[in-house]
């Protein structure tokens, strides 16, 4: 293991403990090991840099929800049953908050804003807007560590699972995605209808095509697809959209300037491993881009639009990954091999 000195965490709940992220290499050459998934994705960030000119940006919404811990002869309870945008819940929990928030700031991740969710004992945490996006993975790392610690010190316990009850809204991890060159946001371009540059438009369109296979990435549970379908909020079918909140692919538009800023991949939890996920959806959008893959219109769009069903478990998802020459190929044998087999096991 190679320690990333960049990557230091002093952890505030942790007594005289510090963290650090590493990259695997071969113990005798020295080489990358092909299993390491951060340096898979610096190796697909220098070859869009490198060979397109641009820097991704990455954002992320992480969702968890707060149970008490003390529960006795039954299941554990929410803290509360607020809704979305409640203040019950930042007012019950503004101390937990608090802490979370000093907690973070003292290892240097910055957070753009705190809300209460859909479900009941829900917050959502968003991390600041980054064009580091190996260090924004490892801060969600941190951050979800952070936060299971945290709530602990409260007599509490913090969920990720991605569904917890049939009645409630579940936990994501949302994705947001742009590139610039030459420090101006390349994604975007006003005399476009979408309000997104014809490369844009390439990268949205390279996610769409390897959409099936990413969910083994982004969905990579068994309980990940309990979160998808119809009136989920996460989209059931391949498409993109502005408004609609039932497909998986938005399009971000600044409410001042009407301008898009970014696309949000919704299908995406924190049962994923971050590094892989960003690596695997920025190559399918990388590859749309060295295309010039032409953008389809946008879902309800067209009246004569074929709409295509995404994968509703994690072994048809695995199936479209083996068929995926693209992501198998980039990922390299070793780490598809053993990827495909050990989620296949989990299935088992």
């Amino acid at each position: 293991l190679r320690p990333d000195f960049s990557s230091l965490r002093v952890l505030p709940y942790a007594s005289k403990t510090a963290m650090i992220m590493c990259t695997a290499h071969n113990q005798q050459s020295l080489e990358l090991s092909p299993l390491c998934a951060r340096g898979l994705l610096e190796r697909v960030l220098c070859e869009a840099r490198e060979g397109l000119g641009i820097e991704f940006c990455v954002g992320v919404e992480l969702e968890f929800m707060l149970f008490r811990s003390d529960a006795r002869g039954g299941l554990p309870q929410p803290v509360d049953m607020s809704t979305f945008a409640n203040s019950v819940t930042l007012n019950e929990q503004e101390e937990f908050i608090s802490t979370l928030n000093d907690q973070l700031e003292q290892q240097d991740i910055p957070v753009e804003l705190v809300h209460a969710e859909s479900a009941a004992g829900q917050l959502e945490l968003v991390l600041t807007y980054s064009s580091n996006v190996v260090q924004l993975a490892d801060d969600v790392v941190f951050a979800r560590e952070t936060i299971s610690a945290c709530a602990k010190q409260y007599g509490m316990k913090a969920l990720f699972l991605p569904k917890t009850s049939t009645t409630q809204a579940g936990n994501g991890l949302h994705l947001h995605f742009s590139f610039h060159n030459s420090n101006d946001n390349a994604f975007t371009d006003p005399s476009q209808p979408s309000g997104v540059s014809l490369r844009g438009q390439s990268f949205i369109e390279g996610v769409l095509n390897h959409f099936p296979s990413l969910l083994s990435f982004t969905l990579p549970t068994v309980n990940s697809f309990r979160r998808m379908g119809p009136g989920c909020w996460t989209g059931h079918e391949v498409g993109w959209s502005v408004e609609d909140k039932e497909v998986p692919i938005r399009v971000c538009v600044d409410l001042n300037s009407r301008m898009a800023t970014n696309v949000e991949f919704k299908l995406s939890d924190a049962t994923a491993n971050i590094y892989l996920e960003l690596a695997m959806i920025l190559t399918a959008g990388v590859e749309g881009i060295k295309t010039e893959a032409k953008l389809r219109p946008m879902m309800g769009e067209s009246n004569n639009e074929i709409r295509h069903s995404l994968p509703t478990t994690l072994l048809e998802s695995l199936d479209s990954l083996k068929q995926d020459k693209l992501l198998t190929s980039v990922m390299g044998s070793a780490l598809s091999t053993a990827y495909i087999a050990v989620r296949k096991a989990q299935v088992d």
